[in-house]
């Protein structure tokens, strides 16, 4: 294999497919990544073989050929290497890859291709495609609620329901929910299916650079136990998520006999400062309503906290207590300038809805102050 390719592009790259992958592994393979050139392009692949990450790039292919290095050993040379020179990359018999850039030398010992696990075809059961603007609102939206905790694997992800009247997103972790709804996915069957707040981190971070416009699309393709995300460039392979997923239809309250309107802003700030103080006693703040008035106070052993914001609200005195991190990560995401609160009563969970923006709500459960 013999290659000349910039600095500058390569290192993009790799830092594409550095990312999102557990670096924790008992299959020392597993730490490097696979590099193939072939016809003036380089194909870079790496997996944890849970989830793996295929990024393409133009390049000066002289040999056609392949190998696997270390990932982080490459990487640091890369970044090291001078700025706006070419590199050139070799391999010879002995698995060894040379890196010449200027006067500068290095080589590493790598190992050959048939040594890296195979990245599966994943099989093409369902393939739609989705704007890439949309999916990412949708995504930002939800999966904040996810959960993190290994022992709640099947909460690790997001469940996605398309049906022929809507398509929903929705994310839970047992104490709050998120649920983004958007019309049914054209040329695409029903499914149901959970899809791990990994690889869609990655989708996130790679719109984040890419800056998608309102005509970029993403190629989805569901398998039956794996799905991928195509952008361009890139491609994104993941298992799914198998297991049950809680029944979040009936986590949506429908009654509303208490209901309040607030500035988003303000209560971000006021909420902000309230958690200030509620490391002591749980991490949970107080909201009381009264005519007009939200009075909002967290306590610990070494401080106390209240403030008072006007509300859209004349009916009877009522008063619940959050943990305030719920409640911050909705209001950051909600943008709306008003923020709606509907609930049963104190015991039961609130629905949380940004003013003008239907296709989100959220649920969140009280807490015993």
């Amino acid at each position: 294999m013999k290659i000349n390719i910039t600095k500058e592009n390569f290192l993009e790259g790799i830092q594409i497919i550095q990312s999102g992958l557990s670096g924790r592994t008992t299959l020392p393979i597993l730490y490097n990544f696979l590099m193939e050139a072939e016809d003036g392009n380089i194909k870079l692949t790496r997996t944890d073989m849970e989830m793996a990450t295929i990024h393409n790039m133009k390049a000066e292919v002289l040999e056609n050929g392949s190998i696997t290095v270390p990932l982080k050993e490459f990487s640091d040379i890369l970044k090291n290497l001078p700025s706006n020179k070419e590199i050139n990359l070799e391999t010879d018999e002995n698995n060894k890859l040379h890196i010449t850039s200027g006067k500068s030398k290095f080589w590493v010992i790598g190992t050959p291709k048939s040594e890296y696990p195979i990245v599966p075809e994943i099989e093409k059961n369902e393939t739609f495609s989705v704007k890439a603007k949309e999916i990412k609102e949708m995504i930002e939206n939800t999966i904040f609620s996810s959960s993190t905790q290994e022992t709640r694997y099947v909460l690790n992800g997001l469940l996605w329901v398309n049906t022929p009247e809507k398509f929903e997103v929705v994310a839970t972790d047992g104490r709050r929910l998120a649920l983004a709804t958007a019309p049914a996915l054209q040329n695409s069957k029903d499914f149901k299916i959970i899809v791990p707040s990994k690889i869609l981190n990655e989708v996130l971070k790679l719109l984040g650079i890419n800056k998608p416009s309102d005509e970029d699309f993403i190629d989805v393709t569901v398998s039956s136990n794996q799905i991928s995300f195509n952008m361009k460039e890139t491609t994104f392979i993941s298992r799914l998520i198998e297991g049950n997923f809680p029944n979040y239809e009936q986590v949506v309250p429908t009654k509303k006999n208490i209901v309040f309107k607030v500035g988003t802003k303000d209560l971000l700030s006021s909420t902000k400062r309230a958690a200030l103080c509620a490391g002591d006693l749980g991490g949970t703040v107080k909201y009381a309503l009264s005519q007009n008035l939200l009075g909002i106070s967290a306590s610990s052993s070494k401080m106390d906290f209240s403030d008072e914001l006007k509300v859209d609200y004349t009916s009877e005195d009522f008063s619940t207590s959050f943990n305030p991190q719920y409640l911050i990560d909705v209001l950051k995401i909600a943008g709306s300038e008003n923020i709606i609160f509907s609930f049963a009563n104190a015991s039961q969970p609130v629905l949380v809805e940004p003013e003008g923006k239907e296709q989100y709500k959220y649920v969140i459960m009280p807490v015993r102050a």
